[in-house]
């Protein structure tokens, strides 16, 4: 079964566990420091078609995943998350990944944009991905511009373990314009798009290429992100809906 699965999955849509739909910016942990958030999302319309025999689908689920982050200095960032998922009104586990980031251009030293790179790797059951262990390069590019912050991060996934390690790695994108309101307030939109395996032709239906609409609060008890998203893509989940909780820890 899984040699046949292996031939027809690059024209089908890449499954991936959607623990984190965030657009990576220019915030990062001073050395020393400890920070805590908690991922939320919610599916209540998503394409219940599975792309591999077992898989979960988005479609009525929610995953909770905290993440704790720590800064190393000289710029860099390690975080742990711990995912679970909440389907067919049963809460399981789903999950580990661990991330370091690394960000050498920062608009608060003096550089005239921000950019860096973030590295992961997860260790995920078989019904949330097809290959246990997987691997996540993403690029971080951005600028501020007066009230306005743009982000761009490029994204390679690559399968670390059977049955897809020896396919070629997934693209994607993740885009955040937003404007301040206020000194608290925030109000953006964010695209995500997965434009398939990068040695296969792109198949638009089979996309999973959402944008939401967005609003962001940077202040007290607790800073947070919130917004609602739309399929645009005709293998896309046709509404999520996602939350970032910034726990302050002592």
């Amino acid at each position: 079964m899984l040699s046949a699965f292996s031939l027809v999955v690059p024209s089908i849509a890449y499954a991936y566990l959607q623990d984190e739909i965030q657009v990576y910016d220019d915030e990062i942990n001073a050395k020393g420091e400890y920070s805590l958030e908690l991922h939320l999302n919610t599916t209540p319309r998503g394409n219940q078609q599975q792309s591999y025999p077992g898989e979960v689908v988005n479609n009525n689920n929610t995953r909770v995943t905290p993440e704790l982050a720590y800064g190393l200095g000289h710029d860099l960032e390690a975080g742990f998350y711990l995912s679970y998922s909440n389907n067919n009104n049963s809460f399981n586990y789903a999950g580990v990944k661990a991330r370091l980031k690394w960000l050498p251009y920062q608009e608060e030293k003096g550089d005239s944009f921000f950019a860096g790179i973030n590295f992961e790797v997860a260790d995920t059951p078989y019904p949330y991905e097809p290959s246990r262990y997987n691997g996540e390069v993403r690029f971080i590019l951005g600028k501020h511009i007066d009230e306005w912050l743009v982000s761009f991060n490029p994204i390679f996934d690559q399968a670390l373990s059977q049955p897809q390690v020896h396919q070629g790695p997934i693209f994607a994108t993740a885009t955040r314009v937003s404007r301040n309101v206020t000194p608290e307030w925030a109000l953006g939109s964010e695209l995500y798009t997965n434009l398939n395996q990068m040695n296969q032709p792109i198949v638009y239906p089979n996309m999973n290429n959402v944008v939401y609409a967005m609003m962001y609060f940077d202040g007290k008890p607790i800073a947070f992100q919130a917004g609602v998203g739309k399929g645009i893509s005709h293998g896309a989940d046709q509404m999520t809906l996602k939350a970032i909780l910034s726990i302050p820890l002592p």
